[in-house]
């Protein structure tokens, strides 16, 4: 038996879903892992002035991968080969073996999504302590590649932005003033006050920048985006961070998350058709041994129940392919296994 090939694009399913369990070992490993300490902040003070343009910037994306559009439904989706072998070679096997399988992969993905959630934590830690400016860019860059959020998300975090950006400018033009007066060795007793007054305002405005930047991160979270806003900019907010093409990027195990979700999804409906076909056929031969035309009538369903099994295989695989550009369904299925790993991390 071939091995079966997961690096299909994700999809989103809306037949019935399959419940999923925690294994030990998962547990086990996300209690253990090593606390996370946040990097140092970077001061604010003694750094050059920085462009409000910046927090929407004009030049190249962070990013230099593949557009998330090629990868979750942006573009024109394609018939899927493998998943199309891959229901071939599961409907072939044993109810015991299609049973195990489907096990097989759940505990592929929850071991995943432990590793996806440590990760996780490590970067958001790091974002915090990033400049608001740099966070700005990074959630600008996050809007531009998503297609998870509606156009009116979009528009409405770009209000948030667009007051980050205008207290940025403030901020600018503060500064612009502070450097047009003497030293504090040289001023006059009222330059030295209104040099005071401004370092007031400046460190006002910083505020309320953090404040317009929380807002705009936490507006992002709320929708269920803070996997994607991470995987996005990983190599910005850790240097040191594996190629965004790299298996263990979060980005590419995002990607895998999507990949075995979605055979799990068509593994699942093809198991419950065929256990439910045996349950029939096993009820239809006996009332067919009751009668006394039990061999042509047993040949016709035969014949019938392949051509069901056919017909569909076909439904489900079309209803895959379908469903593949529903990043919003992909993304709430992520987030619950992310919620239940974190909720048995803390017990």
């Amino acid at each position: 038996m071939t091995t079966t090939k997961l690096g299909s694009p994700p999809t989103a399913s809306k037949l019935p879903a399959v419940s999923r369990t925690t294994t030990p070992a998962a547990t086990a490993a996300v209690s253990k892992s090593t606390p996370l300490v946040a990097a140092p902040v970077a001061g604010f003070e003694g750094t050059q002035p920085v462009k409000a343009e910046a927090l929407r910037p004009q030049g190249a994306l962070v990013s230099t991968s593949a557009d998330p559009g090629a990868l979750w439904g942006g573009q024109e989706r394609r018939a899927n080969p493998e998943l199309r072998a891959a229901m071939t070679e599961f409907r072939a096997m044993s109810p015991e073996a299609q049973k195990a399988k489907i096990e097989e992969l759940k505990g592929r993905q929850d071991d995943l999504a432990k590793k996806m959630l440590v990760r996780i934590e490590q970067l958001d830690a790091r974002y915090k302590t990033m400049r608001n400016v740099t966070k700005g860019e990074m959630l600008r860059e996050l809007a531009g590649k998503t297609d998870a959020m509606t156009p009116e998300q979009k528009q409405h975090l770009d209000g948030l932005l667009d007051k980050a950006d205008g207290i940025a400018k403030q901020i600018d033009a503060l500064r612009a003033e502070a450097a047009k007066l003497p030293d504090s060795k040289s001023a006059t007793p009222e330059q030295l006050l209104e040099r005071k007054e401004l370092a007031r305002k400046i460190k006002n405005a910083r505020g309320r920048l953090s404040d317009a930047t929380k807002a705009a991160t936490s507006y992002v979270d709320g929708l269920g985006l803070k996997t994607e806003r991470l995987a996005v900019n990983e190599q910005t907010i850790d240097p040191n961070a594996p190629p965004k093409d790299s298996p263990k990027s979060l980005w590419s195990q995002m990607k895998e998350w999507f990949s075995i979700s979605t055979y799990i999804t068509a593994f699942t409906s093809v198991f419950s058709s065929s256990t439910s076909a045996v349950s029939t056929a096993l009820d239809s031969a006996q009332q067919d041994a009751r009668k006394l035309e039990e061999r042509r009538v047993l040949d016709t369903k035969a014949h019938h129940r392949i051509e069901d099994v056919r017909q569909f295989d076909d439904k489900v695989f079309r209803q895959v392919q379908t469903l593949a550009g529903d990043r919003k369904a992909q993304v709430d299925s992520l987030n619950q296994a992310l919620s239940l790993l974190r909720r048995v991390s803390a017990a």
